[in-house]
């Protein structure tokens, strides 16, 4: 019995990973994007100086969708109280998905230490 369930659970696994395989084409995808490089947070953002520079990418639409799938699962705490509405989040990735609004859809926003290379968070509520 024990192998019997074994291979289902293989055999489902292996037709999950054939169907992500055939949908992945390895091309490079167009992203339309926004960006600010600052220095501070990015709710109260100045000009960037020689010791601190920040940038923060934002988009929506499909490249926002893929990342927020990619990046599950849902944060238990969210910045809205809307039902439907969803948040992700990792280190400096942030994705919303807003069910209703004019914010509707997903977005997604990267934050990096431009100085070091490193991922920062820098979306808040």
């Amino acid at each position: 019995m024990r192998k019997l369930i074994w291979l289902a659970v293989a055999g489902g696994g292996m037709i999950v990973s054939l169907a992500c395989a055939a949908e992945w084409s390895g091309e490079w995808k167009a992203l339309r994007a926004t960006y600010t490089i600052y220095s501070g947070e990015l709710a109260e953002r100045e000009a960037p100086t020689s010791t601190e520079r920040s940038m923060t990418v934002a988009f929506e639409g499909q490249a926002a969708k893929e990342l927020f799938d990619s990046i599950g699962p849902d944060s238990r705490d969210t910045c809205s109280q809307d039902k439907g509405d969803r948040e992700r989040r990792k280190r400096g990735i942030y994705c919303t998905y807003t069910l209703k609004g004019t914010g509707r859809g997903y977005q997604c926003w990267i934050g990096l230490n431009l100085r070091t290379g490193e991922s920062i968070p820098t979306v808040s509520c």
